[in-house]
């Protein structure tokens, strides 16, 4: 992993790992796309695992993980505000390799979000007053404070959970895996709940209770969008944080993982269900990844991310192209799936060690 690590500023800075961009298919053309999202996600993965990692090995992740950490300053809104964007700020640049969309990116540029400010901000590991100031940016930004989301389902519209941005002229966008990035970033730092913790809470438990992740995945997630993807997101929060009224699911988390394994044809799919079952205390399976070499199975197309143009969208327009691939730009990181491939490995040897 650590060979794939750009070493000197270029397209990408220092410090990050190559991901790519696919419009309209997962097996579309690439291109290169310098979101530090895929580098935070595998700094903070490794940082977790460092503690199960042999000596050498965590020193070998320690240090990719410090030589991330530089290129984090790229992507925040400003010395004075720690909250971080997915593509590059001061000048920012909307689609990376894009030059026609870049043209409009005074309509396309995206405000800062929860998800990519929670990944880094874990992985920096910073102190409790950023934290806590940050938090207090994401009240400021959920639903019913300034605007009522108009693209779920209608029964939800009055709940003030968090949205996925902080931007005040972005639609409110409820995320199912954005929402448990958020309940962990706060959750690791112990902050205060507040209402809007409890209404987050709340959203997933209903959520949870309508098998929606199984339903309508790209409808609730629309920048995850898969039911795998949604899976692990939830019992990677509940493995560390068992929340009272999200745990109470977990034998229907189990049972439905389990037959998402079962339907599962992409090896890296298989991967995050098996880490998923783990997390979620089911007894730890050997997954055999094959007489394939590591490097082939996570050149695949295994999509982590996406993007779709609907999911800002009012119903019922959203709604009409969850599943339509021809609006959609799919992301993919081989770095990334092997941290994950990593993860998967240590978390089983670790289950099977008690």
């Amino acid at each position: 992993m650590a060979a794939g690590q750009i070493s000197q500023d270029s397209f990408y800075y220092a410090g990050m790992f190559p991901s790519y961009r696919h419009y309209g298919y997962p097996t579309a053309k690439a291109v290169h796309d310098n979101n530090i999202f895929f580098t935070g996600l595998i700094g903070l993965t490794l940082q977790e695992l460092s503690p199960l990692l042999p000596e050498e090995d965590k020193a070998v992740s320690q240090r990719i993980i410090q030589q991330a950490k530089a290129a984090y300053p790229h992507f925040q809104h400003s010395p004075q505000r720690y909250t971080f964007n997915f593509w590059k700020t001061n000048p920012q640049i909307v689609f990376p390799n894009s030059p026609f969309l870049n043209l409009f990116k005074k309509w396309h540029a995206l405000p800062d979000d929860i998800d990519d400010t929670a990944i880094l901000l874990l992985n920096m590991q910073v102190n409790d007053s950023i934290a806590l100031a940050v938090k207090q940016l994401m009240e400021a930004h959920t639903n019913t404070t300034n605007y009522r989301i108009r693209n779920t389902f209608r029964k939800y519209r009055d709940i003030p959970a968090y949205s996925t941005w902080f931007g005040k002229k972005m639609p409110i966008d409820f995320d199912f895996c954005v929402l448990t990035n958020a309940l962990y970033f706060i959750h690791t730092y112990a902050l205060p709940l507040s209402r809007h913790d409890s209404a987050t809470i709340e959203l997933l438990g209903q959520l949870i209770d309508n098998r929606a992740y199984i339903s309508h995945p790209a409808y609730i997630s629309p920048h995850y969008a898969r039911t795998p993807v949604l899976l692990y997101h939830i019992a990677r929060l509940l493995g560390k944080f068992p929340i009272p009224s999200l745990i109470k699911y977990k034998d229907q988390l189990i049972a439905d993982t389990r037959q998402a394994l079962n339907d599962a044809d992409n090896i890296m799919d298989q991967v995050i269900l098996h880490t998923t079952l783990i997390w979620l205390g089911a007894p730890a399976q050997t997954l055999a990844l094959g007489k394939k070499g590591i490097n082939e199975i996570t050149q695949n197309d295994f999509i982590f991310f996406m993007a779709g143009f609907n999911s800002l969208l009012p119903n019922p327009f959203k709604q009409l192209g969850a599943n339509v691939s021809m609006i959609r730009y799919y992301y993919r990181c081989p770095a990334y799936n092997k941290a994950l491939i990593l993860q998967y490995l240590v978390l089983r040897n670790a289950a099977a060690e008690g």
